[in-house]
C-alpha cells in the first residue's frame, strides 16, 4: 500500500512539474513577443504618397540608459569639393493613442556649402546629412522616421564613458 501511494505521489508530482515547465516556457515565449519591437510596427502608419517610412529596430542592451541614438536624414548628391549641409528640419511627433515617439524629416533637397574654389570642376556622389538629432535608445520599440522619396537615414549609436568628476578651480 505504501509503495503504491508513493508511486502516485511522485507521478502526480511529476505531471506537476512537468505543468509548470511548459508553462513556464509559454510565459517566456509570450515576453519575447511582448518585447518584440518588429511587431510594434503594425501601430505605425504607412507612408503617405511621396513619403518613405525608415525602421531602425536596435538590439537589446544592458543598462541601455547609457546609451543614445544619432538620427542623420540625409540625401546622396552630386558636388563639389566644397563642404556641403543638406537644409531640413527633423521633428519628433507622437502617435495617437498609443504614446509612442516617430520622426518626420522635412526638405527641398537645397544645400549651404562652404565657397572654397575647387581644382577640378567634377561633381562626386556623397552622402550630404541635414541636422541630426539625438534621442534615448530604446530597444522595446522600434524608431520610425518619415522622409520624402529619395532620402535616406543614417544612424549612430552612442555609448557613455565612464563617469567623471569635475574640478574645482
Amino acid at each position: 500500500m505504501k509503495t503504491i501511494r508513493k508511486i502516485l505521489t511522485g507521478i502526480i508530482l511529476g505531471s506537476i512539474l512537468v505543468s509548470f515547465t511548459q508553462l513556464s516556457r509559454e510565459s517566456m515565449h509570450q515576453k519575447e513577443v511582448k518585447n518584440d519591437p518588429g511587431k510594434e510596427l503594425v501601430n505605425f502608419p504607412e507612408a503617405k504618397s511621396g513619403m518613405m517610412r525608415h525602421v531602425i529596430i536596435l538590439d537589446k542592451k544592458n543598462n541601455e540608459e547609457f546609451y543614445k541614438v544619432e538620427l542623420i536624414p540625409g540625401k546622396i548628391m552630386k558636388v563639389d569639393c566644397n563642404k556641403h549641409t543638406l537644409l531640413g528640419k527633423i521633428e519628433e511627433k507622437e502617435l495617437e493613442g498609443w504614446g509612442y515617439n516617430f520622426y518626420e524629416f522635412s526638405s527641398e533637397g537645397k544645400t549651404i556649402s562652404t565657397r572654397m574654389a575647387c581644382p577640378q570642376i567634377l561633381n562626386k556622389e556623397k552622402f550630404i546629412s541635414s541636422e541630426s538629432i539625438i534621442i534615448t535608445y530604446n530597444s522595446k520599440l522600434p524608431i520610425v522616421i518619415y522622409t520624402p522619396k529619395g532620402y535616406i537615414v543614417k544612424y549612430k549609436i552612442w555609448e557613455a564613458g565612464k563617469e567623471k568628476t569635475a574640478s574645482v578651480k
